[in-house]
């Protein structure tokens, strides 16, 4: 999975190591979040040592936070997978107090080599964030493009807020055939005054 971000955005890296990097990420002059860019070792036991790691060394719980890329572990498996491996991971999703960002499109981030003409996919990509980085993104959008030159899909994560628009209000003549309709009416008027809206 490919990470792009300019100088602008990921404006400090302030610790790393073969599996991770985390940066201080800022985007148009938004609030700031730290951004954790995650490799997941495919050996098990070095995996699990990552996320005893990243649990002890995480002391921004009260920062908005995202932990983005290939994880190499599943939080769940139409597969079967040894019970420690799901466990283990969603031992660290729950001790961040991280929420699994939902993936529209395709249910699969990766992909297995056919062997015997049979295919393996699994979700080993994701976005991981906590409340407050959700707070901030409520809008977000998580999408996997299609494998070009790896075995994993590129994920494609859309921050960008959306502007809500109030919807117009349409009058049905066929309202006015009903005997309570003005009383309906106004007593409607009378809420949004109170709101401020009118």
């Amino acid at each position: 999975m490919k990470t792009r971000a300019s100088k602008e955005k990921m404006n400090r890296v302030y610790e790393w190591c073969d599996n991770y990097i985390k940066a201080n990420i800022n985007i148009n002059n938004d609030l700031n979040w730290q951004g954790v860019f995650v490799y997941g070792n495919p050996v098990f036991q070095k995996r699990r040592k990552l996320w005893q790691e990243l649990t002890v060394s995480n002391m921004c719980k009260d920062v908005p936070q995202a932990f983005l890329r290939d994880f190499n572990d599943i939080l769940t498996s139409i597969h079967p997978q040894p019970r420690i491996y799901l466990e283990t991971f969603r031992r660290f999703v729950d001790d961040n107090s991280l929420i699994d960002v939902d993936l529209k499109g395709s249910k699969y981030t990766w992909f297995s080599n056919p062997r015997r003409n049979v295919i393996t996919r699994e979700r080993l990509d994701r976005v991981l964030v906590n409340w407050k980085w959700l707070q901030i993104y409520q809008d977000v959008t998580l999408r996997a493009s299609s494998a070009v030159s790896s075995d994993h899909c590129a994920l494609i994560l859309d921050i960008q807020r959306r502007v809500r628009m109030k919807k117009e209000f349409r009058f049905e003549a066929y309202w006015a055939e009903n005997e309570e309709y003005k009383e309906v009416i106004k007593r409607s008027w009378q809420m949004d005054e109170g709101n401020g809206n009118c």
